[in-house]
């Protein structure tokens, strides 16, 4: 990256969150293993369980709930300043744009032992609108005709700097409550076929016959509220490579299971629980 991309292109995150205790997730061991920057994923506020891919990737899951916010939370555990570049559905998350493979893009930089928390698609140096999860063509990057490969992924690549300086933190701001707006066109609405419903029990039957055989919804990440979240442009020049990646793949709780991602005991047919009564026998673990 050359000198001038670097002064113009990274942020700094100044007011996200100060320094706090690592969030406790399913594979907390992977989250202290000595990584550069740890990533979590926390859904209306609450950190969710990340699961392994079964084939030893190194790739993580998450379960998207529908409607819900997330937001990305990010710790520096080393004593240098660091840059990470964020993708979420092969968008970048500051400049909304696709993010190349093996390209640079603008970044967030964390102080040494910094911890921040990335809310959403960033609009200026002041707001980010919220990640959500929402079906995929109702997407951000669907909507914005940048729908790609990468859609469900979280991606992340950390860099190091090619020369290190001081840098004193600014106090940080307070942040204001949150407030609403939507500048893109309304979301796709869900269909409203179900108005008209018939007590007749072939009907009914019918109906579960066509609902079975609907398509899978695959999630993507949608264009939600508006958040005061104020960052400032910092000189950060990045070394060529990243030093180390990170990458999360989320999908609704059907495709989990379809990919074999979710334990066995979370594999039976709900409908099936619920007209039997059967719950399986034993007390089962909370998952949020």
């Amino acid at each position: 990256m050359t000198s001038r991309a670097a002064r113009l292109l990274p942020l700094l995150i100044t007011a996200a969150v100060p320094a706090c205790a690592e969030p406790v997730t399913v594979h907390q061991a992977w989250m202290n293993r000595g990584s550069q920057v740890s990533v979590s994923v926390e859904v209306e506020g609450s950190s969710a369980p990340l699961y392994a891919a079964p084939d030893g990737s190194g790739r993580y899951y998450v379960e998207a709930r529908r409607g819900a916010r997330y937001s990305l939370r990010l710790s520096n555990r080393t004593g240098e300043r660091l840059a990470v570049l964020m993708t979420v559905d092969g968008l970048n998350v500051i400049s909304g744009d696709k993010q190349p493979a093996g390209e640079t893009g603008r970044m967030y930089v964390l102080d040494p032992w910094e911890s921040a928390l990335i809310q959403g698609w960033r609009t200026s140096l002041d707001d980010v609108r919220r990640f959500t999860f929402v079906d995929e063509q109702a997407s951000y990057a669907t909507r914005a005709g940048k729908a790609n490969s990468r859609m469900g992924w979280i991606e992340m690549a950390v860099f190091h700097e090619r020369q290190r300086y001081a840098y004193r933190r600014e106090p940080d701001v307070a942040r204001p409550q949150e407030e609403s707006r939507d500048d893109l066109p309304a979301a796709p609405s869900a269909s409203a076929d179900a108005r008209g419903r018939s007590e007749n029990e072939g009907a009914a039957k019918a109906g579960s016959a066509a609902a079975a055989q609907a398509p899978r919804a695959y999630p993507g990440t949608g264009w939600g509220e508006r958040t005061h979240d104020t960052v400032q442009l910092v000189d950060f020049e990045a070394e060529s490579q990243p030093s180390e990646r990170i990458t999360l793949r989320y999908e609704y709780a059907s495709g989990l299971r379809a990919l074999g991602i979710l334990p066995w005991r979370y594999t039976r047919d709900r409908l099936q629980q619920r007209d039997s009564g059967d719950g399986g026998g034993f007390a089962q673990p909370p998952r949020w």
